[in-house]
């Protein structure tokens, strides 16, 4: 199945890697995750990841998904907006040891200043551009209605992600996704989805290798 107008298939089951409760088991969740051949969400301490797996052969040619940073939303203006996205994504691909990111996600968790979403989308263009991410994201981190009135004017993603459980997200900007052909992956906790229907792209959050092994 494609995902939307990236006109291409991935694993329907992506692992985003959570901190483990034990740093013992940090190498062997990073190991395994890597090893499963699924695309990975490394958002979280990005530069403890990329420790572990910048040395793994074919490290390069893996599908990672990172979430930027909520900086652009104290923008001055427009510039610094940009260079709020751009610093953020530098940091990213240099903890990661990586020169493109498959997905960079913007969180939109409020509505903010014109100035500032246009500035963040224009810094997410020129990346692209750029070769330093193939695809872009709308990561919903509020309100459904926030997201809404941020993307309803900024058609700029390829893909739309959200909570599984997010029934204002189901409501409101699936449609709008669909209209445009956008991608949607749903986060979704390890023990839910055990129990929900694993339709469509999921985005799985696992804290252990057994997790991550243990997915279908």
């Amino acid at each position: 199945m494609l995902l939307g107008r990236t006109n291409e298939a991935f694993r329907d089951a992506w692992l985003r890697l959570e901190l483990p409760t034990q740093a013992a088991d940090i190498a062997p969740l990073a190991n395994a995750a890597f090893d499963s051949g699924r695309p990975m969400d490394l958002s979280v301490r990005p530069v403890l990841w990329g420790g572990h797996l910048r040395q793994r052969e074919g490290w390069d040619t893996r599908v990672v998904y990172a979430q930027g940073s909520f900086d652009y939303e104290r923008a001055s203006d427009h510039t610094h907006a940009i260079d709020l996205v751009q610093s953020n994504l530098i940091e990213t691909l240099s903890a990661l040891g990586r020169m493109q990111l498959d997905f960079y996600a913007l969180p939109i968790r409020r509505v903010v200043e014109e100035f500032q979403i246009a500035g963040a989308l224009e810094a997410l263009e020129a990346a692209r551009s750029e070769g330093h991410v193939r695809f872009s994201a709308l990561s919903v981190q509020g309100p459904a209605l926030a997201a809404l009135a941020t993307w309803q004017f900024h058609d700029a993603f390829e893909v739309l992600v959200f909570d599984h459980d997010d029934e204002d997200a189901e409501t409101t900007l699936v449609p709008m996704a669909q209209s445009r052909r956008v991608g949607i992956v749903r986060r979704i906790d390890r023990a839910s989805y055990e129990t929900s229907a694993p339709d469509g792209y999921r985005l799985v959050r696992i804290r252990s290798a057994a997790e991550g092994e243990s997915l279908p």
